[in-house]
């Protein structure tokens, strides 16, 4: 192959390249916009802002139950309280996410009832207004607890 038949080969890869990477970005940006377009009308989840409390309920609880078995590991059961409520909290929670998550008709008896525990939970981490976990377990849980009882209602 000689240096000009090479060139031209070299060209009409290009051109292939360019015409094949330019159809992919179409078809993606397309397929996205069709995605987000269908999912929208489909079937919207009915209850995402509860879906969201909690999660982050479910991470601030267990962020509270790590320092908590911490300071047992430590001889100190000062906290077996806030570890029996944040447990409870990130069964709840975790079970009400998902129900949440599947527009599930269970959604407000179950949310009545984790509005309680979320509730108790709150109470008990406002103890340890100093521990920044429970500090962040109790606000987690009041927004919650209050999507919760919205829900509910």
């Amino acid at each position: 192959m000689g240096a000009r038949q090479w060139e031209e080969a070299r060209k009409t890869e290009r051109r292939e390249f360019m015409a094949g990477a330019g159809a992919a970005a179409f078809l993606a940006a397309s397929g996205e916009a069709f995605a987000e377009k269908g999912a929208m009308s489909m079937h919207p989840p009915m209850y995402k802002a509860l879906q969201d409390d909690c999660g982050h309920c479910v991470a601030t609880a267990n962020d509270c139950l790590r320092h908590c078995i911490g300071m047992l590991a430590m001889k100190d059961y000062s906290m077996t309280g806030c570890i029996n409520t944040a447990y409870q909290v990130v069964a709840a929670c975790g079970a009400l996410q998902a129900l949440a998550a599947v527009n599930s008709p269970a959604v407000p008896a179950f949310a009545r009832a984790t509005a309680e525990i979320c509730a108790a939970c709150q109470k008990e981490c406002e103890k340890y207004p100093d521990v920044a976990e429970c500090k962040a377990c109790a606000a987690s849980c009041k927004a919650c607890s209050a999507e919760c009882r919205r829900v509910a209602a």
